[in-house]
């Protein structure tokens, strides 16, 4: 059996390591999100198909629960590393490509697509891996400091991305791809980690997606978290692809200042990871979820109406403020609320969640070809703040302190 006693977290190398990879994969999702942007706007100069690019990017998503069952049959180490190998290989194609003229349109569907079937793995394989290395005590701690960098990397990401395409070009930024997913790759392979012993023959996968099922719809707490992950991700994070193209068409900035736009948000959600990593305690992490969450979607609205460019960066720093409380909490209240035998079900769970926001991508996409991608950004946010108000009202234990006190992990 794994020992209870776990070392201080910067004290314990596997979590550095699970740490480490963290770093790889948050630089890239956000330089390769504002980098095939603004190639699939230029190929086809359709706001919806580069909706569509992140519809596919996301829609792998949905198979997250399954992935979960998967990871309970397969070492999570192996798993990951043949993930980090895969995106390395897709940022060389796309690299590629670019460097002789070749690139079209469905190739960055493909890739973002290939892409997107690997980051489904990482709530149920990276992030469960860092629960058991670490202990339930030290989880909400370690998923602060995963959020404060994965969002000083959103700060470098974009602003890097951006650097490339007005001078280098795109390839540049598929080039750094491939070096930094082959140095995840090879800090995974280096990782000492062992499977939890199971004391009971491993059910099968029908048994373990029902089993799944029902131990999260007892859990009004584990509910509630899933609804606003629905919300954010139907109503708030669709803009993402509309961003870049506000910045290049309502706002008229370069493309260097379309990635410190992007950046700015990053500042936000790393000032707000910092503070939550030094001073959140369990008892609050459901109103940190809750509140940051309505933050996000107001600082969405107020963007979708800002025709200055300053202006716009100081509400997307508060954007970026509210999107560290869901995205910090999101993970630490379910790994929190769950038991050790539940908890990669749990976060796969978080994963479908997550893989039913593509098709508001759609949706911002469609909006913002018939209207423009300013109003469509604003209908589908004003949208997400009423799902929101629901969610206060049909889950009151969201909005309450000292829940996750209340509530320990079930069997």
């Amino acid at each position: 059996m794994q020992s209870n006693r776990q070392p201080k977290l910067l004290r314990n190398p596997q979590f550095i390591r699970l740490w480490a990879v963290g770093w790889v994969t948050g630089t890239m999702m956000w330089l390769e999100m504002l980098v095939i942007a603004l190639l699939a706007l230029e190929l086809t100069d359709s706001p919806f198909l580069v909706s569509f690019t992140f519809f596919l990017r996301f829609i792998p998503m949905l198979f997250g629960f399954g992935m979960s069952v998967i990871a309970e049959r397969i070492n999570r180490k192996y798993l990951m590393t043949a993930g980090l190998g895969l995106q390395a290989a897709v940022s060389a194609a796309l690299a590629t490509l670019i460097i002789t003229g070749s690139l079209e349109y469905w190739h960055l569907a493909a890739g973002s697509f290939l892409i997107g079937a690997v980051m489904a793995s990482e709530f149920p394989v990276r992030r469960t891996m860092i629960a058991e290395v670490v202990g339930r005590s030290s989880i909400g701690r370690a998923i602060s400091l995963e959020q404060t960098t994965n969002s000083l990397f959103r700060i470098l990401g974009p602003f890097i991305g951006g650097l490339f395409l007005v001078t280098i070009g795109a390839q540049g930024g598929f080039l750094l791809g491939v070096a930094l997913y082959s140095i995840g790759a090879l800090i995974s392979l280096t990782l000492k980690y062992r499977r939890p012993e199971v004391l009971q023959e491993i059910p099968s996968p029908k048994t373990q997606v029902v089993e799944g099922v029902r131990y999260i719809s007892r859990s009004q707490l584990m509910i509630g978290t899933l609804a606003v992950t629905l919300v954010l991700n139907v109503f708030g994070f669709p803009y993402l692809s509309q961003q870049p193209i506000v910045g290049r068409q309502e706002l008229m900035v370069s493309d260097v200042l379309i990635g410190v736009m992007l950046s700015v948000e990053g500042v936000g959600a790393f000032l707000g990871a910092v503070l939550i990593a030094i001073f959140a305690r369990p008892r609050h992490y459901t109103r940190i979820y809750m509140w940051g969450s309505l933050l996000f979607l107001v600082a969405i609205v107020l963007f979708s109406r800002s025709d200055t460019y300053w202006v716009t960066l100081v509400v997307l720093f508060f954007a970026g403020v509210g999107m560290s409380g869901f995205a910090t909490m999101q993970s630490a209240i379910m790994i929190y609320a769950s038991s050790p035998a539940m908890r990669g079900r749990a976060l796969g769970a978080v994963a479908v969640f997550i893989g039913i926001g593509p098709f508001g991508q759609l949706g911002i996409g469609l909006l913002a070809s018939a209207l423009d991608p300013a109003t469509a950004v604003f209908i589908t946010a004003s949208l997400g703040i009423a799902g929101m108000v629901a969610v206060f009202f049909i889950y009151p234990i969201m909005r309450k302190s000292g829940t996750l006190e209340r509530e320990p992990a079930g069997p």
